[in-house]
This record gives structure tokens, sequence and C-alpha cells, in this order.
């Protein structure tokens, strides 16, 4: 297993993330463009195929959000809830 790039490890950790926030359910495409700051859908597909090459994610073919995290990242965690899921107003009273 290598280290991934820093947009992999930016896409790993919102994947990761966005699970833990949403009870196991993946994102889109879209939603994982939107997310990381890419414009196109093509370049998400671009690094989901390296995060797989790294051995860090696994994907089912033709299948919508069916991507399973195998080596997890470290998550920013607000008390018991990891960051994607805390909303802004309790960001700034854990400040």
């Amino acid at each position: 297993m290598t280290t991934p790039t820093p947009r992999q490890q930016a896409l790993l950790r919102f994947i990761h993330g966005y699970q833990l926030a949403h009870g196991g359910v993946s994102p889109t495409f879209a939603e994982c463009a939107a997310g990381i700051g890419v414009t196109a859908r093509s370049g998400i597909h671009r690094l989901l195929c390296g995060l797989q090459e790294r051995g860090l994610l696994r994907t089912l073919p033709n299948r919508s959000r069916a991507m399973e995290v195998l080596a997890p990242p470290a998550v920013p965690m607000i008390g018991s809830e990891p960051l994607y899921a805390v909303s802004w107003p309790a960001i700034r009273e854990a400040q």
C-alpha cells in the first residue's frame, strides 16, 4: 500500500466522513466533486481509480454509491460527531 496524493487523501477523508455522517451510505460522484472542490466527475473517477490501485478503497462495479473504505483516514471529530456531520454553530461553540 502506497501513500495517496493530497487530492486522493482529501477524497478518501471526504468519503469516510460522509459515510460516518450518513449511516454508511456513500456519496455520489457529484457529491464527491462538490465536497473536495473538483469541477468534473471524471476527475473523481480518476482519483477513485488511484485509491483502488493503492488498496485504500474498493468500489463495486455497475452500482451507485457502492464504496468501501479499506483504510479509514483520521476524520476530525467534535465531541462524538464527525466534522462532516456537525453544524457550523456547534463548531463555533467548540472553539
